[in-house]
């Protein structure tokens, strides 16, 4: 993980705890705010990421819909999804965020999200005003 990045997850580890439901949520929510204003710069097919994980945490779509999002995002990148290509990187960073974060791996999830941010360049700046948004940090 990139060093600006392994320090901003560092500090919002540190804010706050991963494990509880309540910042799980809230780290759905920063992912979806970040990926959401970079949405130009996501290939076509996953540009609809945060407005799915959205409709989802507001009750308006239902699991199987971000399933299936999801999988189509999946199906996009079949045969490449180890690619370093920006455009595989850019839908995997959008696949994070429709991730089910009760799992009990939003760290681990934070962890793809920053990481694949940063390896397909998308804008440091967005994922810093995201987490100032939503952590205070």
């Amino acid at each position: 993980m990139h060093i600006l990045n392994k320090r901003l997850f560092d500090a919002i580890a540190s804010a706050v705890d991963l494990d509880a439901p309540a910042e799980q949520s809230s780290a759905q929510r920063f992912m979806i705010e970040a990926i959401g204003s970079v949405t130009e710069q996501l290939p076509a097919v996953a540009r609809s990421a945060a407005a799915v994980a959205y409709r989802y945490m507001t009750g308006a779509a239902t699991a199987e819909e971000v399933i299936a999002e999801r999988v189509g995002f999946w199906r996009a990148i079949e045969g490449r999804d180890q690619s370093d290509a920006p455009d595989v990187l850019k839908i995997r960073t959008a696949i994070c965020v429709l991730h089910p974060m009760d799992s009990g791996a939003t760290a681990e999830t934070l962890e793809y999200f920053f990481a694949f941010w940063q390896q397909a360049g998308l804008p440091q700046s967005e994922l810093e005003a995201a987490a100032r948004n939503r952590y205070g940090i």
